[in-house]
């Protein structure tokens, strides 16, 4: 009784008989072995795996554009030792299968081609390694439908929207470099593009000029268009605004001879928003103001003007009032 106590609490210890310990280890190790060169008679075995290869399609006809979207990828069955395999698979990276276009052959149709891709295993096979056999390829015909090539210039159309911060305004319009670009592809979509739009930008509290990158818009009309260059960029001219007055002489043109015209008053104030450094550079002979005579409408007694020269630094220019009252004498 007192024996089996302890055999007992040494169980409960986690103190097993050392004779019993020892058969269990030469058990798990008999297994591991078994396990081993089953594994190793199974990896000298051949056996057949389909694999998914991304496809690089290389010698592209420079005068001709594909109209017709190729298959991204393949599939290759390949025969090999689970040793080749495993060594294939995973240690070396998947890389992507080099399909060439030279090998395809016309169809009875204009501009139609087709490629025999397990015609072409040989070519495929120099691209992975000798132990490996290619032994079928999926799609068994790869369709290609040409366009004839051309270029086009089309002018580039921004989307940009800028939030100022307070007295912050544009100097200049905003510059667009280049503000045309290439574009090339099949003759029927490219006749359909007059312009390419960049991807919208949203500015927020600027304050600075800045130069920034724009990306070419890209839908699904000119998605497989080649575009030259793909990045453009803005040229955004910022400065510190202030708003300023100035008193213009009015001047009355098309006036018949031998006729006066006065108009009351003869001077009238124009308002307008500078940069503060062209503050001092902006003087009243840089303004005219108009009223021509040809336009007056005899009805009525008071004249129209006609801002029609400013400054280029003048920005959100406005007279003080549209019309005037005038009189018209004879000489």
């Amino acid at each position: 009784m007192k024996n089996l106590l302890s055999h007992i609490t040494n169980t409960k210890e986690g103190k097993a008989p050392t004779k019993r310990n020892k058969k269990l280890v030469v058990f798990i190790v008999c297994v591991f072995v078994s396990m081993f060169f089953w594994l190793m008679m199974s990896l000298s075995k051949e056996y057949i795996m389909t694999f998914t290869f991304p496809v690089n399609y290389v010698n592209m006809p420079k005068d001709k554009v594909l109209a017709n979207q190729l298959p991204p990828s393949i599939d290759i069955q390949v025969k090999a030792t689970g040793f080749n395999i495993l060594n294939y698979k995973f240690k070396t990276k998947q890389k992507n299968v080099l399909v060439d276009l030279n090998d395809a052959k016309p169809l009875s149709q204009k501009n139609r081609f087709f490629i025999l891709t397990n015609s072409r295993i040989d070519k495929l096979k120099i691209q992975f390694s000798s132990s490996i056999n290619l032994i079928n390829v999926n799609p068994d015909t790869i369709y290609l439908n040409y366009n004839k090539k051309v270029e086009k210039v089309v002018p580039v159309v921004s989307n940009i929207k800028i939030r100022f911060n307070k007295q912050y305004q544009l100097v200049d319009s905003i510059k667009i470099i280049p503000s045309e670009v290439k574009i090339s592809g099949a003759a029927d979509i490219i006749d359909l593009i007059n312009k390419v739009e960049t991807i919208p930008l949203e500015l927020t509290d600027v304050s600075s000029s800045s130069e920034v990158e724009l990306k070419i818009k890209k839908d699904k009309t000119i998605e497989y268009l080649d575009i030259e260059p793909a990045i453009i960029k803005a040229k955004i001219e910022v400065d510190k605004f202030t708003e300023a007055t100035i008193s213009v002489p009015i001047i009355v043109e098309n006036l018949p001879a031998g006729l006066t015209l006065k108009t009351f008053p003869d001077n009238v104030t124009v308002k307008y928003n500078v940069a503060f450094k062209d503050y001092e550079k902006i003087n009243p002979n840089m303004f005219k103001v108009v009223i021509d005579y040809s336009k007056i409408e005899i009805t009525d007694n008071r004249a129209k003007l006609k801002l029609v020269e400013f400054p280029s630094q003048a920005k959100a220019v406005k007279l003080s009032f549209e019309k005037v009252e005038y009189i018209i004498r004879k000489k």
